[in-house]
């Protein structure tokens, strides 16, 4: 299947609060770029829906990001302490401190993140 991604995913795990269709809930960011990311939980919001989101910064600010989930894949039980569970999220519009976020790392020595799932 061929790459769709418009930059490289880089593996960083930053709390990430958001809505579903029933109530607010909790997960934790797999990996992210410039324009989007991959958000470990449970709960998984249907591809399509436009989605606002608040990550929690390691300063301890919030973030606040909205934006379509593009994806999501429910890993079989056998598998999900190595195949995460979660959906993608492009983000709409992406600030520059998001932006930032995405690109820490890149350089010498930082490679992309694996993929979340084949």
């Amino acid at each position: 299947m061929a790459e769709r991604r418009e930059s490289a995913r880089r593996r960083k795990r930053l709390l990430v609060d958001f809505d579903t269709t029933l109530n607010r809930t909790t997960g934790f960011t797999h990996d992210l770029s410039r324009s989007g990311l991959f958000v470990r939980t449970i709960r998984i919001p249907r591809p399509g829906k436009l989605l606002r989101a608040i990550l929690h910064l390691p300063d301890g600010r919030h973030l606040p990001i909205e934006g379509k989930v593009v994806r999501s894949y429910r890993a079989p039980s056998a598998l999900r302490s190595v195949v995460p569970t979660g959906f993608a999220l492009k983000v709409s519009n992406p600030a520059p401190e998001f932006e930032r976020l995405g690109s820490e790392g890149e350089g010498a020595g930082a490679g992309p993140a694996p993929r979340p799932h084949a």
